[in-house]
């Protein structure tokens, strides 16, 4: 087997167990079936169950220990901020417990970026944030608010922010109302320097959202 046909196999395998662990189709506990088991049931190599293995152990999904075999880890141990693990638990029928859970956590970062945006942007910030701010208004889409997302994130200096963005896609992912008359007061606040008018409007933003998902 070629090493892209491994690589093509891994990611085949993974995309089959990560769902059926997130969805609780295998729980917290389960043994998952032996190498030999999952090769024979999937048509793979070996190798390749390995190598899903160490993929789904790095994401904090499964565990091995001596004379218990590979299992379920706790959800406490799964990367949740992970891209591949909210992109997949995205897609699953689980996605919308997960919804009030990630707004609560955006609710306590993205204002807080927010306000440093507003005490540490230059004028080259200022005129990125207000270029992807008239691209998202000409094209709310969600490609369009990430990037705005994330040009106010990097604004920040904040070397953390790019993990929280992850949480910030989930919802621009999940619910496609984009907040636009938020986001313009946001950065009306960022540009004129007021971080507690920038703290107030992206939380604001994160709230419209969250109506959206309780209606």
């Amino acid at each position: 087997m070629g090493f892209m046909k491994v690589i093509r196999r891994t990611d085949e395998l993974v995309n089959i167990l990560m769902p059926a662990i997130l969805c609780g189709v295998l729980t917290e506990g389960d043994a998952l079936p032996s190498d030999q088991q999952l090769g024979s049931q999937h048509n793979v190599s070996r190798t390749v169950v390995r190598e899903a293995f160490r993929i789904l152990g790095a994401k904090g999904l499964i565990e091995a220990k001596p004379r218990r075999g590979t299992r379920v880890a706790p959800m406490s141990r799964w990367a949740l901020w992970d891209p591949d693990v909210l992109e997949c638990l995205a897609e699953t029928d689980h996605a919308a417990r997960f919804d009030p859970h990630i707004a609560d956590m955006r609710a306590a970062i993205e204002p807080v970026l927010a306000a440093l945006a507003a005490s540490r942007a230059n004028a080259d910030d200022l005129a990125a944030l207000q270029s992807h701010l008239r691209d998202l208004q000409q094209a709310p889409e969600m490609s369009a608010e990430i990037r705005y997302l994330a040009c106010m994130f990097r604004i920040s200096s904040n070397p953390f922010a790019g993990n929280a963005l992850n949480l910030s896609a989930w919802a621009c992912k999940r619910y496609r109302d984009v907040p636009l008359d938020a986001y313009g007061r946001l950065t009306v606040s960022i540009c004129q320097g007021q971080p507690e008018g920038a703290r107030r409007f992206a939380l604001q933003a994160i709230l419209d959202r969250v109506k959206v998902m309780g209606s």
